[in-house]
């Protein structure tokens, strides 16, 4: 009898200690996925930036020849400016959601 009950307490104190490092395993995880997410995204920023240069180089070249800058092309910019802004709000961890491609494009 007293040997059964010290293997029950055994598998007992083995189910628990699984359980603490099944969680720190899991928080380990969501940690490493929310340092790939943060990286991918300011990837993202940084590439939407570059294109907000060529955007904006293109725009004075438009007025310089003598036209208005499209409303397009404004429109679209400060809808990429506001994107750049989600996504380093996300990977500063100032906001949850993630933003394109997983969440909607910026209207």
């Amino acid at each position: 009898m007293v040997e059964k009950k010290k293997s029950k307490n055994l598998d007992i104190s083995e189910e628990k200690s699984q359980s603490s490092d099944d969680k720190i395993a899991l928080v380990i995880m969501n940690f490493f996925i929310d340092v790939f997410y943060s990286i991918f995204f300011i990837v993202l920023a940084y590439m939407s930036f570059w294109i907000i240069v060529v955007l904006s180089v293109l725009g004075f070249v438009v007025r310089a020849v003598g036209s208005e800058q499209p409303d397009e092309l404004k429109f679209f910019t400060s809808r990429l400016t506001e994107y750049i802004s989600q996504c380093l709000n996300f990977s500063s961890n100032t906001n949850k959601e993630k933003p394109f491609p997983f969440g909607k494009f910026p209207d």
